[in-house]
């Protein structure tokens, strides 16, 4: 008897799945037929962007992950949770290293500028510290995520 019911059903869905597949199907002529509706749009959303503003990576031989380059200031602290992204030379009497900081830019100056000053550097203009002989520039921009900060200083004599 389960036997009978179980060829009854397969019979039965087998011939539904048939009907049902040759009720759908359409001609061609049928199919052209159907009248689209056309909406004129303007112009790619992404053609006027650029990345002309973008940051732009340089790159730097000497940049090597997060290792300060030898001759960075010893007496020069660095901001906590910092990680060195390049570092190279400014000019030809200056170095350059640009430390990346995972937190907003208004916080980062607060206290890195702060930390600097604790150190025995004094507070200069535009940026500048300056302990003895030597001039640290020190400056912050947003960057992705949180705040790049550049730190120039002089080669070593």
């Amino acid at each position: 008897m389960r036997g009978v019911v179980r060829l009854s059903v397969i019979v039965l869905a087998s011939t539904l799945g048939i009907v049902g597949l040759a009720g759908c199907r359409q001609s061609p002529a049928e199919r052209a037929a159907v009248p689209l509706e056309t909406e004129v749009v303007g112009g790619a959303v992404d053609k006027a962007m650029t990345t002309a503003y973008d940051v732009q990576a340089r790159s730097s031989r000497e940049a090597v992950g997060s290792q300060l380059p030898g001759d960075f200031p010893r007496d020069l602290p660095l901001y906590g949770s910092s990680s060195v992204i390049n570092y190279g030379p400014a000019d030809s009497e200056r170095r350059f290293v640009e430390l990346s900081v995972p937190a907003q830019q208004a916080a980062v100056e607060r206290r890195y500028d702060a930390q600097i000053e604790a150190a025995g550097w004094r507070r200069a203009e535009g940026g500048a510290f300056v302990r003895g002989e030597r001039t640290v520039v020190v400056t912050y921009r947003e960057g992705t995520p949180g705040t790049w900060v550049r730190i120039e200083y002089p080669l070593p004599s």
